[in-house]
């Protein structure tokens, strides 16, 4: 394995750590606040874009340099489950993104939306990407990919705790009313 590809993985653990350590300040220091960003101007917002930018990209290629370097079966055998994997992820995901609309996915507007996917899921979007990134994983059969996956569906997963706070503060009894009707990601609302 090239010293590139090494540098490259390195790089983007250090990115997904960052993001990971600002998600967990955000959590545990009041007045602390990195995602959501608190405007599109903000060092947050241009941080968070960047930051995720840059992981995805390396992700993606880390998975054709890295190809094959773990222990699933045969492309002709994963493919399928990979190709399955891609296809409900990307078509959540896209539905969602469509419903939302790129200026509340990226921040720039706030809208609380809770149509369409997000009548079944308060976060379809990072359901979606949790499954592409499953997906990714199972065609590339990479074991940077699983490293760097495992951290990105960890983000996922994380930053709906750090938005509910700030949902329930700018939508009050609405999103309070919203959160007591549709999960979190899937299955029935906690009572």
């Amino acid at each position: 394995m090239s010293q590139t590809v090494n540098y490259l993985f390195v790089l983007t653990i250090a990115l997904e750590v960052i993001y990971l350590t600002l998600f967990i300040l955000t959590l545990r220091l009041p007045g602390f606040r990195f995602w959501p960003p608190p405007s599109p101007r903000s060092w947050q917002f241009f941080l968070s874009w960047l930051i995720a930018s840059l992981v995805m990209v390396n992700f993606l290629l880390l998975g054709i340099l890295d190809f094959d370097s773990f222990i699933l079966p045969h492309l002709k055998q994963r493919l399928p489950f990979a190709l399955c994997i891609f296809a409900i992820g990307s078509g959540i995901g896209s539905w969602a993104f469509l419903t939302f609309g790129l200026k509340n996915t990226i921040g720039i507007d706030s809208k609380l939306i809770t149509h369409g996917p997000y009548r079944f899921s308060r976060n379809p979007q990072y359901m979606g990407d949790s499954m592409n990134i499953l997906g990714y994983l199972v065609l590339s059969n990479s074991i940077m990919v699983l490293i760097i996956g495992i951290l990105g569906i960890s983000l996922n997963l994380l930053a709906p705790l750090l938005e509910e706070p700030w949902l329930e503060e700018q939508y009050e009894e609405d999103y309070l009313e919203y959160k007591r009707k549709v999960p979190r990601f899937i299955g029935k609302v906690a009572a």
